[in-house]
């Protein structure tokens, strides 16, 4: 007579528990690493921001220069437009959440001439100073504009005033 074998079934795969393991320790991770990314998120709104905010300043300044004529740089509800005249050549939207805060004299706005030499609307002397912060956030970008048009842009730890 033959003998009879016995065949058993390798399964393949995880258990519910080994899976609930997994789930957990991501979970965990997750709740490690949240607090982190909604400090890198704020930071990375600064930084974009002040590079937009930027790169429409030197854009302003480059068109009074080619265009030989002057060019008027204002805010208006979180707006910012670079004018020529009453023509808008660009605007930069700033986010609800991130906040531009003008220096002084700098509230009314800024101005470059055919040379690209910079004056404040408001008749006061350069330097333009934007500081640019939102909560959360480690650090705040430094926005300044000198009497040459030289547009710099500096990162100070939140809570520093710009120098």
């Amino acid at each position: 007579m033959k003998a009879m074998t016995v065949q058993r079934w390798r399964h393949s795969g995880f258990t519910l528990i080994e899976l609930l393991v997994v789930i957990a320790l991501v979970a965990i991770l997750a709740m490690l690493a949240a607090p982190s990314f909604r400090v890198q998120m704020a930071n990375s709104r600064v930084s974009s921001t002040g590079q937009e905010l930027q790169t429409l300043l030197q854009f302003a300044r480059s068109e009074a220069v080619y265009k030989r004529s002057e060019v008027e740089v204002t805010e208006s509800d979180s707006t910012w437009s670079v004018k020529l005249g009453a023509q808008v050549l660009r605007t930069a939207t700033v986010p609800a959440t991130v906040k531009v805060d003008p220096d002084g004299d700098s509230k009314d706005g800024l101005k470059f001439d055919n040379t690209g030499v910079a004056r404040l609307v408001s008749a006061g002397e350069p330097p333009y100073k934007l500081t640019i912060s939102t909560d959360g956030a480690t650090r705040v970008q430094c926005l300044s504009v000198s009497r040459m048009g030289l547009v710099r842009q500096e990162r100070v730890a939140a809570g520093s005033s710009c120098p």
